[in-house]
């Protein structure tokens, strides 16, 4: 099993360097997580593979997603 990973990311709103702290426990996820810079919502899409964490984001609103 593998242990929480945080991985440093960029926030579709502002730009900002954000860090996510990410559960592989919960497999593949959809989520909202406000931005801890800029305070607007951000959609996660997580999965995992063979080299940890693939994410996308969006800004909450919007259709397309950007990689992570």
């Amino acid at each position: 099993m593998r242990a929480i990973v945080e991985k440093s990311v960029h926030c579709p709103w502002c730009g900002e360097a954000i860090t996510l702290t990410l559960d592989p426990s919960a497999g593949k996820q959809t989520y909202v997580e406000n931005c801890s810079a800029c305070y607007q919502p951000i959609v996660v899409y997580l999965s995992w593979d063979d080299d940890g964490p693939v994410l996308k984001l969006r800004r909450e609103g919007d259709e397309q997603f950007a990689d992570g």
